[in-house]
């Protein structure tokens, strides 16, 4: 009797040991760990109720976040994490955007401007856990700098602003002749394409014309009794037939007004290169003796300031003016 009492007691007691053991720490699943300071810990006690909860960037996707350890062993964790969704990116004006590694955390999209745009920014933007990460990038629309052609001026095309596949065409001055293609387009990468045209000085024709003895005319003699009637030079010209010749601004280019042919009246308007400044009229006129009213235009290089100083007589202190290139230093004077 006992012995049988002595055995019964000896298996509740092994019975109330495995019922009271510990629990290690719990390991969840991917992209999960578990919340608050129970990371920390090593062991766990019996009956001790543990919560996960899912990595940064990512969300549960349905099931139970606790588990509670019972007899040294943790219950099933049914709770499983998935990728957050930054969803659709803002629309970007002329331009699209590729999502060909998706919209999830850690995927990264593309941005791409249509033909004609450049585009300003960073194009590659990153899923994160708020949203997507990063400004908006911009298409902006290219814009070639004017063209200027030495000795040469616009013939036809567009007038500017200069956008993506603008055509000029250029045509050379008087006395000079094109090496290249005349006309040019705006490319994708804001630069003229072919190269600028180029404008060489015609060389000076040295062929020497003989008149032929053949050619000299002889006076025709007129009988007394013939009268001769001599047109005067002014009745000659009629404004309708003037034709004044092409004006040529150096440094300078067709602005407004008449393209040619010049007649009597035809006005035209030059503007002077960048880094120039007209020094007269910009607007000239083709009078009745097919010259030019008033002079042609003429455009000078804009002097670039500088400063000098000097010594002041009546003060005693250093003074300093903006003066023109060529100006004579003001330090030269005596007191």
């Amino acid at each position: 009797m006992a012995a049988s009492f002595l055995l019964l007691l000896t298996c509740v007691g092994l019975f109330l040991s495995a019922q009271a053991q510990d629990c290690s720490s719990p390991v969840g699943g991917d992209n999960m760990g578990l919340k608050g300071n129970d990371i920390l810990l090593q062991s766990f006690p019996d009956g001790t109720k543990v919560t996960f909860a899912c990595d940064v960037g990512y969300v549960t996707a349905g099931g139970s976040a606790s588990i509670t350890c019972t007899a040294g062993d943790w219950s099933s964790l049914r709770m499983t994490c998935k990728r957050k969704q930054c969803g659709a990116f803002e629309d970007v004006p002329n331009g699209s955007v590729d999502y060909s590694e998706g919209n999830e955390f850690g995927d990264k999209l593309t941005v791409t401007c249509k033909p004609g745009y450049d585009l300003v920014g960073n194009p590659n933007i990153l899923c994160g856990n708020e949203g997507w990460m990063g400004r908006p990038p911009v298409c902006e629309e290219v814009d070639c700098k004017e063209p200027v052609v030495g000795f040469g001026h616009w013939d036809s095309g567009s007038r500017g602003p200069y956008t993506y596949k603008a055509t000029v065409t250029f045509k050379c001055n008087e006395g000079y002749r094109m090496t290249n293609s005349a006309t040019i387009i705006c490319g994708i990468n804001e630069l003229w394409e072919p190269a600028l045209p180029k404008c060489e000085a015609v060389p000076a024709d040295t062929t020497t014309t003989t008149k032929s003895p053949e050619s000299t005319t002889k006076p025709t003699a007129v009988p007394a009794d013939t009268t001769t009637t001599t047109k005067s030079p002014e009745s000659t010209t009629k404004p309708t037939e003037v034709d004044c010749k092409e004006p040529v601004v150096g440094f300078g280019h067709w602005d407004s007004g008449s393209r040619g042919p010049y007649t009597y009246k035809a006005t035209v308007t030059f503007k002077c290169n960048e880094g120039y400044r007209m020094t007269n009229s910009a607007t000239i006129i083709c009078g009745i003796n097919e010259l030019w009213e008033p002079a042609l235009p003429k455009c000078e290089g804009v002097p670039t300031p500088h400063t000098i100083s000097y010594i002041s007589p009546n003060q005693q202190s250093t003074t300093s003016h903006r003066a023109r290139r060529g100006a004579v230093p003001l330090h030269g004077l005596r007191k």
